[in-house]
């Protein structure tokens, strides 16, 4: 039962991560901060966004934007804060090892 404890939340917290990253690289991608000459920023947008955008995409036809605000991140971030401090918790008490 620890295990999968230990095994999925350091993986939810990665997920987070990675998930900030995506965003803060939106903000400075936007406002123009990153040389246009360097293509690592971008690289790492798209591979990123190759991997959010399938999670980001319903929330976005359920969430619209306030405000010019895209808010489907802030539900993603709090479905994963969900996932790993209450439902995965519960689910592995259920199962009988």
């Amino acid at each position: 039962m620890a295990l999968f404890v230990y095994f999925i939340s350091p993986i939810l917290s990665i997920v987070m991560l990675a998930l900030f990253i995506y965003v803060i690289l939106s903000w400075v991608l936007t406002m123009g901060m990153v040389d246009r000459s360097n293509p690592l920023p971008y690289q790492i947008y798209n591979f990123l966004g190759s991997a959010f955008e399938p999670l980001l995409r319903p929330l976005r036809r359920i969430i619209p934007p306030f405000n010019g605000l895209d808010l489907s991140v802030l539900f993603l971030i709090l479905i994963i804060y969900f996932l790993q401090d209450y439902a995965i918790v519960r689910v592995i008490k259920l199962v009988p090892f």
